[in-house]
């Protein structure tokens, strides 16, 4: 029997078609999952009408303007995407994502789902350090919104109950959302002051390090001896030290 999991948000980014909001939340309530957030409008009759015995999820569904109002709360988010490419590099599986969200079990986590017609915009992927993907025929690899939120439930659901069964349950001591934004935020600014950004980047340097922490999940000792590295990368170049909020 799945477990609650009020910390895992199911975020949708403006559905456009009726019906799948109120699939998606039956599905959610099948799996035991509780809050949904949608970027966009309310539900419509529809929904209502394949939202059986899931209405309270639609009821209580909590709407945002825009992807970064529903996020900011949060602290990681994972996108689902069927792109690839060089810019649009793949992180984990739905199996790695499974594990992932269980091994930070004091964390709130929000898992992206972008529109049914063409995703996620550049500037929202941005926002998810993280991408999910599913492998799917090659030539065919749209998979629709309900039945993605569906095999995402049904994975972290399953991979829950396999380590329930076997009695373990590993715990990353991981920072939250919040203090991993302060490191980041703290390199950022002193890779900046000491010069080393270029006129002319070819890496996007703040998306590599967001996700670097993001997959690194540093505990608080972790960011102690980052914030000291970067603090003397900063004496190095500049003769002083840089302070660092607490």
């Amino acid at each position: 029997m799945p477990r609650s999991n009020s910390r895992i948000i199911f975020i949708l980014v403006e559905p456009i078609y009726a019906g799948n909001i109120g699939a998606i939340a039956r599905i959610l309530n099948n799996f035991c999952f509780e809050e949904l957030r949608i970027v966009g409008s309310i539900p419509k009759k529809n929904d209502y009408y394949l939202a059986m015995h899931s209405e309270q999820l639609l009821d209580n569904a909590k709407l945002f303007p825009d992807l970064a109002a529903a996020t900011t709360d949060l602290d990681r988010t994972i996108a689902f995407s069927r792109r690839l490419g060089k810019n649009k590099p793949i992180d984990m599986s739905p199996m790695q994502m499974a594990s992932y969200v269980h091994d930070l079990p004091q964390l709130k986590i929000g898992l992206v789902f972008g529109r049914e017609t063409y995703g996620l915009t550049d500037e929202e992927a941005d926002l998810c350090p993280l991408r999910c993907h599913f492998s799917a025929n090659p030539e065919f690899p749209s998979i629709n919104l309900a039945q993605a939120v569906a095999l995402a439930s049904y994975e972290i659901a399953s991979y829950e109950q396999r380590i329930h069964e076997q009695g373990g349950q590993l715990k990353v001591d991981a920072v939250s959302g919040a203090e991993l934004d302060k490191i980041y935020q703290y390199m950022i600014e002193v890779m900046s002051g000491i010069g080393y950004f270029k006129d002319h980047e070819t890496t996007n340097w703040e998306v590599f390090l967001k996700k670097l922490l993001a997959q690194l999940n540093p505990n608080k000792e972790t960011v102690y001896r980052l914030r000291q590295m970067f603090n003397r990368f900063h004496v190095l170049v500049k003769g002083r030290g840089k302070g660092y909020e607490q």
